[in-house]
């Protein structure tokens, strides 16, 4: 069953699409509804300028919101540490650019879309992606939020006595009627035929050191081609065992809308790993779909300059089966 229900896909492309996400296991309260509202607009009011401008704009937005696990507002590692990861693609070229595991950058995804412009490489990791940053001009940034730090002196602690941390893996914070707070975020855009995406993220609470998700790995996490655009979010490590955002390209190939596109990734995913994720495709026909198998996933939406608020993700049960 399709919930495809806020455009009709006879006139789609006529418009553009944006779309953003705030992370699976993450709160719909007002103040996080408007945060990724703002990010899609601001995405929107970018594309004059190109469809990567308008996916970085819309993370970089949520970057610089400490509601959510990226840039600023990040969880922290075993150590205490902020390890980011963030990825851009460009549908139209298939050129990619990705950071991982990188350190003290307030906007991991534009040192992402650097190594994408300025480099010969896709994805540079760890100290040398910092360092990368510095080179091009990035100030070094304290992206440890008070929250954070909190959350992860109360759950070394409870660790130290012998106790499992009442803490959402996603986010560090205590889960408030089964709902987390923030989890990765990411972006994708469909405008004039073409596609983008970007998606960034502070990775799992209490991760070892040097741990990468699928955020920065193409195909795992994030894809874009001339059919589409697609960014995903839970746990990384299943997304990359079943190269997941690359299933959905390989769905659309076949003909399948979006919105069933996403809703079978996530079918795949309940069956092969069991595992938590939200995915979000726009299509070069400005179609677009959102799924997910999580107790929440925010999403918003702009066509063609207009929110739409009628527009929700579909959650797919653990039990659902095609």
């Amino acid at each position: 069953m399709l919930v495809h229900k806020s455009v009709n896909d006879k006139n789609v492309n006529k418009m553009n699409v944006v779309m953003v996400h705030g992370g699976v296991e993450t709160s719909c309260a007002p103040h996080y509804i408007k945060a990724l509202r703002e990010s899609a607009l601001a995405g929107y009011n970018a594309l004059g300028r190109g469809l990567v401008d308008a996916a970085e704009e819309a993370v970089m937005i949520l970057e610089d919101c400490p509601l959510f696990n990226a840039g600023y507002g990040s969880v922290l590692n075993m150590d205490g540490e902020v390890e980011m990861d963030a990825s851009v693609m460009d549908g139209g070229t298939g050129k990619f650019g990705a950071v991982a595991a990188i350190g003290c950058v307030a906007h991991p995804v534009s040192v992402a879309r650097k190594v994408l412009e300025d480099t010969p490489h896709v994805l540079l990791a760890g100290a040398g992606a910092t360092k990368f940053a510095r080179s091009k001009g990035f100030p070094q940034i304290n992206c440890v939020a008070p929250g954070m730090l909190e959350a992860w002196q109360r759950a070394t602690d409870k660790m130290s006595r012998g106790i499992l941390p009442n803490a959402s893996l996603f986010t560090g914070l205590p889960e408030e009627n089964g709902i987390a707070a923030c989890d990765t975020v990411g972006c994708v855009v469909a405008h004039n035929g073409q596609t983008a995406a970007a998606s960034s993220t502070g990775g799992s609470f209490l991760k070892l050191p040097g741990r990468v998700g699928d955020t920065p790995l193409i195909g795992g996490g994030i894809f874009a081609s001339g059919r589409c655009a697609v960014v995903c979010t839970g746990l990384g490590e299943a997304f990359m065992e079943t190269l997941t955002a690359a299933y959905v390209d390989s769905l659309l190939a076949r003909g399948i809308h979006p919105q069933e596109a996403a809703e079978k990734a996530i079918e795949r995913l309940n069956e092969k790993r069991g595992a938590p994720g939200g995915i979000l495709v726009a299509d070069s026909q400005n179609r677009y779909g959102a799924a997910h198998n999580t107790r929440s996933f925010p999403v918003a939406v702009v066509l063609g300059g207009s929110l739409a608020e009628d527009f929700s993700p579909r959650k797919i049960a653990v039990s659902d089966r095609r």
